[in-house]
């Protein structure tokens, strides 16, 4: 297979390997959950003042 079709397939077979890394290995498990507690902290904190920063206004 040559061409634009085997390039896409190498591709996503290079995406699908990283992320079963990581998503498999106890070590990366441990720091992308510190990595996705921390941005959904901030998303968080970012809708709560989008929808409650009139109220803390001084």
């Amino acid at each position: 297979m040559a061409g634009p079709a085997a390039a896409v397939s190498e591709a996503w077979g290079k995406v699908t390997g990283f992320l079963h890394s990581q998503i498999n290995d106890k070590e990366n498990r441990a720091n992308n959950y510190k990595i996705a507690k921390a941005l959904g902290l901030f998303a968080g904190s970012i809708l709560f003042m989008r929808n409650c920063g009139d109220i803390m206004a001084v």
